[in-house]
């Protein structure tokens, strides 16, 4: 086990250790994450004691409107599996980011722990290659996802 300080240090030095990783390996993007211009909807790293995951995290506080921004996604799923294939999840009720209640899309990477040095480079290599098609889909259907949102408003 590590201390608060101890886990915080080596938090600190794996996400040092990703913007290493992807100049090492050419990587030069700004990562869109919180830059999503879909409500209540960011784009995520994480990584914990068993898991490493990418994806989009609906975490609108209104149960109701995060249903609504996850069945408008969902309603383009066979797109988005045509770009990602069959191991992009969806949940609708995901819990474990921090304990919060969210619906999810996301790739997952389980057997691996951030606490674990001998770890990082797969998580890391796990990152660079599925965070780029999520960004993808967001670039290709963000205005659709709106319009759509939009249109339940109305």
């Amino acid at each position: 086990m590590f201390t608060k300080e101890e886990a915080k240090e080596i938090r600190v030095k794996f996400w040092e250790g990703f913007k290493r990783y992807c100049k090492r390996k050419h990587i030069y993007r700004k990562w869109v994450l919180t830059g999503v211009k879909i409500r209540s909807t960011q784009l995520k790293f994480y990584a914990d004691r068993e898991k490493a995951l990418v994806l989009f995290q609906i975490d609108h506080k209104n149960e109701l409107r995060r249903f609504e921004v996850y069945e408008c996604m969902l309603s383009y799923q066979t797109l988005f599996r045509a770009e990602c294939g069959d191991e992009l999840k969806w949940e609708e009720e995901y819990t474990g980011i921090e304990g919060q209640e969210i619906s999810a899309i996301y790739f997952e990477l389980r057997g691996v722990n951030l606490y674990r040095v001998e770890d990082h480079e797969r998580i890391y290599a796990f990152f660079a290659e599925k965070m780029p098609l999520l960004e993808d889909l967001y670039y290709e259907y963000r205005d659709l996802i709106n319009e759509r949102l939009k249109q339940n408003d109305n």
